[in-house]
Parts: C-alpha cells; structure tokens; sequence
C-alpha cells in the first residue's frame, strides 16, 4: 500500500499541475498510457443528484487497462496550481470533502486503443450548507490491496460542486506586482528592480471563505513617460483560489498562443511572449472582481510600480553620465579661468 500510494502521488501531482487550473471539461490530460478528463464542475441544489459519465481511453495499441479508480480529498501545496492528494486511508476528511457524496466504479477495463464510459453520480444531501465541496477521483493500473501500479496509466481527474446557499466570501489581497515565473534553478517570485524585461504581473490572494474563487478583472500597465498597456484578462483559464489557500495568479503582459499536436490533434496552448517593455519606472493598476452567482459581486483594487532597466541600458546611462561630468567639469574650469583673474604670487619675506 505504501508503495502504490508515494508512486501514485508522484505521478498525479505532476498530471493535474494544471488540471485545476483550466476550466473546460473538454480538455483532456493523459499519461503515456491514459487519457482522461482533468476536471468536472457542477452546481447541484441540497438534496439532489447529478449523473454522469467518465471517459476514459487507452492509449496503449497494444496492452489493455486495468484501472482501480479511488476518491480522495485533495488540498494546496504552495501558491501555484499543484493539489496535494491526500491519499492516507487514516486522513482525516476536509471540511470541503466530496467523498461522501462522489460514487465512482472501483474498476474499469479499457481494450487497447478504445474509450470506456462509465456512470459517475455527485447525491448532495438535504440541509448540506451552501459552499464549494472537492475531490479528486485517481486511476491507477493497479489492484486497491497495493499490487503492482503501472505509472504509465496514472492520473486524476478533479471534481468540483457548488451548493447553492448562504456563502462566506473572502478573498484578501497579499501582494500585486511583477513577477519572475520559476526557470531552472531559478525560483519564482515578486520584483521591484529587474535587469530582464518582466513578461507577467502577478498577484496574491488569500481565500478565507468557504467556496473556490476565480477572480476576473484587468491590469493597467504605464510607462514613465505615458505608454499605456491593458491587460484585459488577468484569469484566462479560471483557475481557482482553493478554500484557505494564498493563491498567486500571474497574468503575461504579452499572450502568445500556438498550436502543439498532442496524439495526432491539435490543441492550443497559451504563454507568455518577449513584453517588449521599455527601460523605465512602471506603475501598475490592479482591477479584480469575485463573487458566486445570487452572492454581492466584491471588488479588490490595488497599485503597484517596479523598475526595469536593463544591464546594457545601465551601462549606457554611466557613459552618459561619465561623458556630463566630463563636459561639466570642463566648462567650470574655462569659466574660473576666464572670469578668475590672474593667479596673485605669494611675496616672500627677506630677512634684513
């Protein structure tokens, strides 16, 4: 068991790193072997039942699946999109558990190359609370006693519901400004002064409520000399802000889409391009609004500023600045000169 519960984990935090963070149903997230649909969402009054369908596929042209499908709870990891599954059998069940209420087949058999459907169902029980209500149902090609676990065909898919009802809404902000997305050994984070010109803004909520959040709104972005830039869109994908989870959002200055070809179809995909910044101080306007439908629509509204002057901008500036000094330096001594006078000798004293 312990072994099928570290291999699982590995391999579906690094599925769903995005899964929660693209809305649609339609886009599917895959192993080697396993495509599935990353998330499900759904708006269900107390005391009643919604049905629906699981597609899963093989992807594998030769072997069979044997899937063991398990609902667990899932929670945050850090301010990104990664969920951290809680896949214990002795944790105990978060305040928004969907476990009680999620009924999914315990196995699936899919032939090589073929989809299986199976029947799901989400039974919100009557006088439940209004709120967001998660979990997260894991495949896995191995037998739930802990038999042997293929990480090929490894995945989750994440369910979301909301009740409708009275809801506490409560989103803070923690921090707006530019933002230097995780490279290689170098960790993410918030910037003031940047050599790099800056491709996103980013900012911080802390979500104090008892329902996800994916907040809306817009970023104004403004040169020191008045160029303007809008960004229109700051929460594209509706990814969401976890119940007690600080979640960073990071908005590109610059969008650029493309098409990638994933198992012989094409699918876009969005990153953020070179801004085109110029060297410079820059003041930022931050715009939000969250709020659940039938619930008072919130706003945040904040500023922000940050410099970007570039190594070779630095460079030039201290040759200007060195080149001033020299032509100031000398037009003071011509002007002493010219307007100083003759240079008074000093007499000397003889003794008599």
């Amino acid at each position: 068991m312990n072994r099928f519960k570290s291999i699982v984990l590995a391999v579906a935090a690094a599925l769903v790193a995005t899964a929660y963070a693209v809305p649609a149903p339609t886009t599917s997230a895959a192993s080697a072997s396993l495509s599935i649909v990353p998330n499900k969402k759904y708006t269900i009054e107390p005391g009643r039942t919604i049905n629906d369908k699981l597609t899963i596929r093989n992807l594998d042209a030769e072997q069979p699946l044997e899937l063991t499908l398990r609902v667990v709870d899932f929670t945050f990891t850090d301010d990104g999109g990664t969920p951290k599954l809680l896949l214990d059998e002795n944790e105990p069940q978060t305040t928004w558990s969907l476990k009680p209420y999620l009924n999914v087949p315990q196995t699936v058999s899919v032939p090589p190359r073929e989809s299986q459907t199976v029947d799901m169902s989400v039974a919100m029980p009557q006088g439940i609370g209004g709120g967001s209500y998660y979990s997260a149902i894991v495949y896995s090609s191995g037998a739930p006693d802990g038999g042997n676990v293929g990480l090929s065909a490894s995945g989750v898919t994440l369910a979301f519901v909301q009740v409708p009802g009275d809801v506490k809404e409560d989103l803070k902000l923690e921090k707006f400004g530019a933002y230097q997305q995780a490279s290689g050994d170098n960790a993410g984070g918030y910037k003031y002064f940047n050599t790099n010109a800056p491709k996103s803004l980013a900012f911080t909520l802390k979500n104090s409520g008892n329902v996800v959040e994916a907040p809306v709104g817009s970023i104004s972005l403004k040169h020191m000399f008045g160029r303007e830039q809008i960004i229109n869109d700051v929460n594209p994908n509706g990814s969401l802000a976890l119940i007690g989870q600080s979640r960073t959002f990071v908005s590109c200055i610059k969008l650029k889409e493309q098409e990638v070809d994933f198992e012989g179809q094409q699918t876009q995909t969005k990153t953020c391009d070179d801004s085109g910044l110029w060297p410079g101080y820059y003041s930022a306007k931050l715009n939000l609004f969250y709020g659940q439908n039938g619930n008072r629509t919130q706003e945040i509204n904040s500023d922000a500023s940050f410099w970007y002057l570039p190594i070779w901008f630095i460079l030039v500036l201290l040759a200007l600045l060195s080149v001033v000094a020299f032509f100031i330096w000398r037009l003071v001594n011509k002007v002493q000169g010219k307007f100083g006078g003759p240079k008074v000798k000093k007499k000397s004293s003889r003794r008599r």
